[in-house]
């Protein structure tokens, strides 16, 4: 033992432990708190180059891509990523999204509701109302994925995001609208791509490990801030019909059927027709890329956010299972 000491610089056992810390830096304690940290300093100063460049409307609905990989901790005794991990993947492509869009319509509408509630102390925040994740494939120790976070829909009080877990390279962006330096040098870096029948490097079946689902809401103390109102104020809505009203949680209206534009008609009249069955090829469908070449009007975004509602409405279902809660019966097999 001694001669191997003199054979080896470093501990057998130090170097194994320093081996095992880089092959689960992720997983380390304080370093998820450090990435967090990251993703947000990196989003604010996209959120004020979005801001600048003034896409607008365009990105409403647009992805937001994190990059990570599976490490040995974070996988259980069937050698796959734990089903609890992927919450902690799915938090980071969340805040990173929130914050590049709505980054500086939340600091807006604080100050305005500053303003306007003078004697009110009570601080702004955003609260997560909750998390569902549905599984697809498996994703193995090592192996590499991408989050694809984006905004679903929203009502009156929620604002729902939704992540897909996919497989890299089996999605690729054409364009990055808040990176224009990663962008081709042959494709057209404004806000609007000209040519509709422009061909998309995009799979017919993209590789989705998993899709997550989670809801936001903006609260001041007791008061509920509409999403619509950090929306408007982040510049992501274009002026809308004088009477329309944004309608509360689980009650949302049909689309007018001569409303919709060719582009977005399949879309909608697959997700009018969603089931539990058939929830996770529409959640996969929603993966398609957007067509942009007609400006975001406030109806087309209105359209869109009705398509979201109705898989936003299933998830909102599983609010009645506070209701299955039956410790009051007194009996229980256990304890451990």
């Amino acid at each position: 033992m001694a001669l191997l000491r003199r054979l080896l610089p470093v501990n057998p056992w130090k170097a194994l432990a320093i081996i095992l810390a880089v092959l689960n830096l992720k997983s380390l304690p304080l370093v998820w708190h450090l990435r967090l940290l990251r993703s947000l300093f990196a989003h604010i100063r996209i959120s004020r180059t979005r801001l600048k460049t003034l896409p607008g409307p365009s990105t409403l609905f647009q992805p937001l891509i994190t990059s990570s990989r599976s490490s040995p901790y974070e996988c259980d005794y069937n050698l796959h990523k734990s089903n609890s991990t992927y919450f902690s993947d799915f938090d980071l492509g969340r805040l990173g999204l929130l914050v590049s869009l709505c980054g500086k319509g939340i600091d807006i509408t604080r100050t305005q509701l500053r303003e306007e509630m003078p004697n009110d102390t009570s601080g702004f925040m955003t609260a997560l109302g909750g998390v569902a994740v549905n599984f697809r494939r498996e994703i193995k120790p090592f192996e590499k994925f991408e989050v694809w976070t984006r905004i679903l829909t929203w009502d009156r009080k929620w604002i729902y995001v939704i992540g897909h877990f996919v497989k890299p390279g089996s999605v690729k962006p054409r364009r990055y609208v808040l990176q224009p330096w990663k962008n081709s040098k042959s494709e057209p870096e404004d806000h609007e791509v000209a040519g509709a029948d422009k061909k998309v490097n995009v799979n017919s079946k993209p590789l989705i490990f998993a899709t997550a689902i989670s809801k936001y809401v903006w609260k001041k103390g007791r008061l509920t801030i509409p999403p619509e109102r950090i929306l408007r104020a982040s510049q992501l809505l274009p002026p809308k019909a004088e009477d329309h009203e944004t309608p509360p949680t689980s009650s949302t209206p049909q689309p007018e059927g001569n409303s919709v534009d060719a582009a977005n008609s399949t879309s909608i009249s697959l997700a009018e027709k969603v089931t539990p069955d058939n929830a996770s090829e529409v959640l996969a469908a929603s993966l398609a890329p957007k067509p942009d070449s007609s400006t975001w009007s406030w109806q087309r975004i209105e359209d869109e956010r009705l398509r979201g509602m109705k898989i936003a409405e299933m998830y909102g279902g599983l609010e009645q299972l506070n209701g299955e809660f039956k410790g009051e019966d007194g009996i229980a097999l256990a304890r451990s």
